[in-house]
């Protein structure tokens, strides 16, 4: 029976890897690259003390950078309190003048589209469209008194009186 077992590197990896260690690195380089984690595991306590300084210009303090708010803000005179208050009066006008346009387009738009529908209601029928309708009521019924006029005009001329109904009147000369 042969053997196809692939020889175990990792005795030889463990030689060249600085005697049992699991990192890639040479142990020589290491030491260069090494930041402790802790105040406790660095070299010298004297650094320890003094707070560590951030590229942005503010301190950790036992390893935790302070937040705030109104971080970047500061107000160095009333000049500058005026200053913002003017500038939060004119944010506020300017919002109040675009609601009231917001509010006068819409205004305009709705009475546009009142007028428009109430256009379209009072438009007289095409003799298509009328045709529809007459055909479409002939099987309806409704319940209370006829008009007036039903007795005195006979069926085929009703269609006729109420077209005249819906014309504008017109002007007498």
């Amino acid at each position: 029976m042969m053997n196809n077992a692939v020889p175990s590197p990792s005795a030889n990896h463990m030689d060249e890897n600085g005697h049992g260690s699991d990192t890639d690195s040479n142990p020589d380089e290491s030491a260069e690259y090494y930041q402790p984690i802790s105040a406790a595991d660095s070299e010298s306590d004297s650094s320890a003390d003094l707070p560590q300084r951030l590229p942005n210009g503010y301190c950790v303090e036992n390893g935790v950078s302070s937040l705030s708010v109104d971080d970047g803000f500061e107000l160095t005179s009333s000049e500058d309190d005026a200053a913002d208050d003017e500038e939060e009066e004119e944010e506020e006008e300017e919002e109040e003048e675009e609601d009231e346009r917001a509010r006068e387009a819409y205004d305009a738009a709705m009475r546009t589209a009142f007028r428009e529908d109430e256009t379209r209601r009072n438009a007289p029928l095409t003799p298509h469209n009328a045709t529809r309708v007459m055909e479409a009521m002939r099987g309806v019924s409704f319940g209370g008194l006829a008009p007036d006029w039903a007795q005195s005009v006979p069926e085929d001329q009703w269609t006729e009186r109420l077209r005249r109904l819906r014309q504008p009147p017109h002007p007498s000369n």
